[in-house]
């Protein structure tokens, strides 16, 4: 079994794995890769995180710990969706943090292409290997797994139920990936992608479950599957939810999310 396999096969109890993107932040708002580079929630941002943690109340969805990268805009949303949900104090956890956008940190997309245009076109094709600096595919389905990791150790200490993770726009392309086999020594192509909109829901259900193999041995496994990808509770995220590409390309007109 690879990784993930194994930490699903080796749940205590059935869990509910939620993980939710940080709201609207000022450098969304500029249309800048943010990357390890911190910035506050917008006004908008929080009012998102707010009507975000309103609805894991009325969906009364009962949340045994919630953690969270150490980024501002993710750390502050986190706490604002416990408030308003009454979960408990998130807790900082380093995988969750965003990849490293290297030499594209704090430009836009315009900036970008203007300074590093031969980077750019292999950008797009080979994403961030193709970057100076920046973080590779490799390490980035490596923190995915310590993710996951995290979230079983904490479930399997509280016997089960379910656990919420608030992190990044790209670090949850590689949640989801790690979820359908990439590993580190084979990251898999960077697509396709997901789109995670901002104070995004997903949810992943998980069940392990003992069987037999084709030799009569007990056999542990687990049934596992995506409830939710990019559910948007708040309204004005759902305006924006439908049309919009998690990145540019060449062909793309420039109003894509960028983190």
């Amino acid at each position: 079994m690879d990784r993930f396999s194994t930490l699903m096969a080796g749940l205590a109890a059935p869990t509910e794995f939620y993980f939710v993107r940080h709201g609207e932040s000022e450098g969304n708002t500029e249309g800048r890769m943010q990357g390890h580079l911190d910035r506050h929630l917008t006004d908008r941002g929080r009012r998102q995180a707010e009507e975000t943690g309103d609805w894991f109340a009325e969906m009364e969805i009962e949340i045994g710990a919630v953690v969270s990268s150490p980024l501002l805009r993710a750390i502050e949303t986190a706490r604002i969706i416990s408030d308003r949900a009454g979960y408990p104090e998130p807790r900082e956890i380093e995988s969750a943090r965003e990849l490293d956008t290297g030499v594209f940190t704090n430009l836009s997309i315009r900036e970008i292409k203007e300074a590093y245009p031969a980077e750019y076109r292999r950008f797009i094709i080979d994403s961030w290997e193709a970057v100076p600096d920046a973080e590779s595919v490799s390490s980035l389905s490596e923190r995915a797994l310590e993710t996951w990791g995290a979230m079983a150790a904490i479930a399997n200490g509280n016997g089960g139920g379910a656990v919420l993770t608030v992190t990044h726009g790209g670090m949850m392309q590689w949640i989801v990936k790690t979820s359908f086999g990439a590993t580190p020594d084979h990251p898999v192509p960077w697509m396709p992608l997901v789109l995670a909109s901002n104070c995004s829901v997903f949810q992943f259900s998980a069940r392990p479950i003992q069987g037999i193999d084709s030799d009569g041995g007990e056999r542990h496994w687990y049934y596992g599957q995506w409830s939710l990808m990019n559910h948007t509770p708040t309204e004005d995220a759902r305006t924006i939810a439908g049309g919009r590409e998690q990145f540019h390309t060449d062909d793309a007109p420039e109003r894509s999310q960028v983190r």
